[in-house]
């Protein structure tokens, strides 16, 4: 078989395009990429050694022109491709088009390498189609046969995009085709609704027919995201090297769940939110949030957000959060209550008036740097609470500062 990759003549905007072959003579690889360019497969590999091919230098496309990435070795370990940096980060990797069989680990891709896309490959007979330890990684459009498994340390979904799905248009995300899998609701985008587990990961948008059937017409990035506060799920990178763009959020799990459709681009949330909320902003975020209550006045007030709510007992933070009601009877409040900028107590903010906040915070614990958003909704006595709840259900958007609200004989206002 002749060992030769094509080099594409393709420009990319990203990419530094060189006149560049793939270097044979590794012990270990069946071929090792080492400088950048867009790479594409004139014929399938199969590999005697224990590596196909590794990719060690910043700025590459593999594209395999759907080509078969074959191994043909019995050892315990073996890797498809290895996104491996050799003492130093590398960025910027594109992964197409490609057959996977046979690998311990079709594709894996080091906690020092940034900005990896993989799209369009197919993964069969593979014990790990994925074993990702960064969190810079998208992994879409795939086709996954059964009896695989994955690893990673984020989510397997693609940046929001525009496309065609039986003949409408679509923004939303995309996740991969799983052979075998027959999600319990599904939706009009094209995915099913909730989450499919695997390993160690999970795919939030699995996908309901084979990826030929959703086309491409555009890909977003944060910043279409930004005004939801990271509701559902951030975007893991944008191809810049900006740290905030480097934060995901825990995903809600959901089992029944209302999506919008169309070209219009909205968002998801889920059909338990209260109608009284008028804002997709606001429902999209309730719909991302554990509702935390107290005691038995506060979880009336809590179901006037959404029907599934948490009891603060014991309550551990995992993702966005609503409190409703004060410190005194909601454990979760009062072990916030001090971070916030007006700390709710019997005096304070006074008679019938309620406070809205919002807090953000970053769990820098794990490898996976996690952001929660909190919203406060509590008042110094029941009138208080209630006035809050009232105006926080006809806002359009989550509040920058402290909102002070006061419930009158004519209902709620706005303390000036």
């Amino acid at each position: 078989m002749k060992r030769l990759l094509i080099l594409a003549i393709i420009a990319l905007s990203m990419l530094v395009s060189v006149s560049a072959e793939m270097d044979y003579n590794n012990s270990d690889y069946y071929g090792v990429i080492n400088e950048p360019g867009t790479y594409v497969l004139s014929e399938d590999i199969i590999s005697p050694k224990w590596g196909g091919i590794l990719i060690n230098t910043s700025n590459v496309v593999l594209d395999g022109d759907n080509h078969h990435i074959i191994c043909n070795n019995g050892s315990e370990e073996t890797y498809g491709v290895d996104i491996y940096p050799d003492g130093h980060p590398i960025e910027n990797i594109t992964i197409k088009n490609a057959v996977f069989k046979n690998w311990t680990s079709a594709i894996y891709s080091d906690d020092d390498s940034k900005n990896v896309t993989i799209r369009n490959c197919e993964f069969e007979n593979n014990t790990y189609f994925l074993d990702s330890y960064g969190i810079e990684i998208y992994f879409y459009l795939n086709t996954i046969h059964e009896n695989q498994s994955a690893e990673s340390y984020a989510p397997l979904a693609s940046p929001k995009l525009v496309y065609t799905y039986g003949g409408t248009e679509y923004t939303y995300r995309l996740g991969n085709y799983y052979y075998g899998y027959e999600g319990t609701d599904t939706e009009d985008e094209g995915v099913y609704s909730g989450v499919y587990e695997l390993d160690s990961t999970t795919d939030l948008y699995a996908l309901i027919k084979t990826p030929e059937n959703y086309i491409i017409t555009e890909t977003l990035y944060p910043e279409v995201d930004s005004e939801y506060g990271g509701a559902l799920i951030a975007d893991i990178f944008a191809l810049t090297n900006d740290p905030e763009n480097y934060v995901i959020t825990d995903a809600p799990v959901t089992t029944t769940t209302t999506r919008s459709s169309g070209s219009s681009g909205g968002r998801s949330y889920d059909s338990d939110i209260s109608d009284e909320i008028d804002s997709k902003v606001i429902k999209n975020f309730v719909s991302s949030a554990a509702v935390i209550f107290g005691n038995e006045i506060d979880q009336q007030y809590a179901e006037e957000l959404r029907e599934r709510i948490q009891n603060a007992e014991n309550y551990k933070i995992s993702g966005n959060a609503v409190i409703v009601g004060g410190p005194l009877s909601n454990g979760f409040a009062r072990e916030y209550n001090d971070q916030f900028e007006m700390p709710i107590s019997n005096d304070y903010p006074g008679e019938n008036k309620g406070v809205i906040q919002v807090l953000k915070i970053q769990d820098n614990s794990g490898k996976i740097v996690k952001s929660y958003t909190i919203v406060y909704i509590a008042g110094s006595d029941r009138l208080g609470t209630q006035a809050a709840l009232e105006y926080f259900k006809t806002l359009d958007e989550l509040p920058e500062g402290p909102i002070m609200v006061e419930w009158t004989e004519n209902g709620h206002k706005v303390v000036e």
